[in-house]
């Protein structure tokens, strides 16, 4: 989804010497912003194991793998809270003999996003075919912080503990992981990735 708007602010007018300074500086300015929206991606947890993970080991054949098992409700795949963006504990490694239809494909979806980009520019007239523009850009006005990404990729030891996360975003005992509180070590289940915070950029244009 995609929006445009386009606003020319409305002209100052006075007989003064102090207001028509004043209308020069601020008239024949323009805002326009663009809106860009979209559904959140589906996606899919995947796992590995440390150790007898392959194909062979679990499916008995090297060209075909097994799939990560639901074993509860994983929940939409999209959360405000950004440690928990789905259910980590409705998964569990395949099994040795693994036929490879655990779960299907695509039974996550991201959040919804949306940015919103503004811009204020005026053109000025300097005689001839000359003018110069004044123009600032905010890129993600409103600053959202909207999740793009997460860690997905459950990891667990060996086929003999299907259940014990190795890369877990929670401890047993239900509090926060905090050697995994960064996004950059985030856990299974947690964010770590977000769209772009708000830039700005500014200048001058002269053209002729």
């Amino acid at each position: 989804m995609k929006a445009t708007a386009i606003w020319q602010l409305p002209t100052y007018k006075s007989s003064s010497d102090v207001g028509r300074v004043v209308g020069l500086i601020i008239n024949d300015w323009q805002l326009s912003s663009v809106w860009t929206a979209s559904t959140g991606s589906a996606y899919t947890a995947a796992f590995s194991y440390q150790n007898g993970g392959g194909n062979v080991n679990l499916t008995g054949s090297g060209d075909f793998g097994a799939r990560i098992r639901i074993v509860g409700d994983p929940g939409v795949g999209c959360s405000s809270n950004q440690y928990q963006q789905f259910t980590a504990a409705a998964f569990q490694g395949p099994l040795v003999g693994s036929v490879g239809l655990e779960s299907a494909n695509n039974y996550l979806k991201g959040c919804f996003q949306s940015a919103l980009d503004v811009s204020l520019a005026r053109n000025i007239k300097l005689g001839g075919n000359r003018t110069i523009q004044l123009r600032v850009d905010m890129f993600n006005a409103p600053n959202q912080a909207i999740i793009t990404g997460r860690a997905a990729s459950l990891t667990l030891t060996s086929p003999s503990d299907p259940v014990t996360i190795v890369n877990n975003q929670y401890n047993a005992d239900g509090t926060l992981n905090q050697a995994r509180a960064k996004p950059q070590n985030a856990g299974f289940g947690a964010a770590n990735a977000w769209q772009n915070p708000r830039t700005v950029q500014a200048y001058i244009r002269f053209g002729f």
